[in-house]
């Protein structure tokens, strides 16, 4: 596509951290967009390798900047981002998250023809095993099923739906800028659930969402993410509702439902230590049951995987493999 001169429709924010690995693919995803009229904003948090070098060769392209800051963490580099965002909507990608090419061309026709959303996001996305290489099966993030149609669920019921049942507002959000004017930027306290908190603040203050049900970005899922570090997660969960309890202008039942919540986080965080360690992990009572489930779990690169991306998977994938991911996961359930 040819770069547009002009004010760009889409910001698309990339938060890096450590990502000389991933980072070049992500950019090679937003390259790829049958949209050209979109400006990325890189920033680099204190990165310690070389994911500056990397991104480098991409500051040809004018419509893509770089920033560095001391490690701050992901919400300090988004809002650092955004605070350089010219666009009439804001796209989130982390940065070792990819996109089909029909991404932001679908965000905006979502967005057109749903005038009362100011958020529009998917649900599920196709999943890429980093240690393996491999596409897993679309996983299904708990979506919000409203009474009404998509474009007039009333925001103070999707708000309810989100404190339920946990963030499934999934990888692929875009968002009208003025939204973020009005809200205010990402709670830079909070490392991994700042988007949650985002998005239930954005709905608490009466902002439609629209959700989008195609599969249209791929979530690269690898050893250490924050997201697989359970304790870690309860206790910013825990805290997310401590901050909707105490400081947002909602409801009493809503406000209460919020402290049940926080109190859920807290019951789950005392029990998880003792309970890990009087059960025998079940990767080792059935092991090849295990086995057969990772087996079944993993597909062929759908077709537009294939055609996007052509160097990211890898066809192959043995026995060995599969074993040698049974005994990772078996020392994770250990500790």
């Amino acid at each position: 596509m040819t770069p547009t001169t002009s004010m760009p429709t889409f910001s698309i924010v990339m938060p890096a951290y450590n990502s000389e690995e991933t980072i070049g693919p992500a950019i090679e995803s937003v390259l790829r967009q049958t949209r050209a009229d979109f400006e990325l904003i890189i920033v680099d948090d204190g990165s310690t390798d070389g994911t500056a070098s990397r991104v480098q060769p991409y500051l040809r392209d004018k419509r893509i900047r770089l920033i560095s800051q001391s490690n701050l963490g992901p919400a300090a580099a988004r809002n650092m981002a955004l605070a350089h965002a010219g666009g009439a909507y804001v796209s989130l990608l982390d940065s070792d998250d990819l996109w089909l090419p029909r991404y932001l061309e679908t965000m905006d026709a979502t967005l057109d023809a749903n005038p009362t959303a100011a958020v529009a996001y998917t649900s599920n996305a196709w999943i890429l095993d980093d240690a393996t290489g491999r596409i897993k099966r679309a996983r299904r993030v708990k979506a919000v099923s409203p009474r009404h149609p998509v474009d007039s669920t009333p925001p103070q019921e999707f708000f309810r739906a989100l404190l339920e049942r946990g963030n499934f507002v999934f990888v692929g959000v875009t968002i009208h800028s003025g939204v973020l004017d009005g809200v205010g930027n990402f709670r830079e306290e909070l490392r991994g659930p700042e988007d949650y908190e985002m998005w239930l603040r954005v709905a608490a203050r009466g902002y439609g969402f629209v959700r989008c049900r195609a599969k249209l970005a791929v979530y690269r899922e690898k050893p250490g993410q924050l997201s697989s570090d359970t304790r870690r997660m309860l206790r910013a969960a825990e805290h997310v509702y401590r901050i909707v309890a105490a400081e947002y202008d909602i409801q009493d039942d809503l406000r209460q439902l919020a402290r049940q919540r926080m109190q859920e986080q807290a019951r789950l965080l005392s029990t998880l230590d003792s309970r890990q360690s009087r059960r025998v992990p079940r990767l080792l009572r059935r092991p090849y049951s295990v086995l057969s489930r990772m087996r079944n779990f993993y597909t062929r690169p759908p077709r537009e995987i294939r055609e996007a991306f052509p160097n990211l998977t890898r066809p192959d994938f043995e026995l060995e493999t599969l074993h040698r991911r049974v005994d990772e996961l078996t020392r994770t359930d250990r500790k």
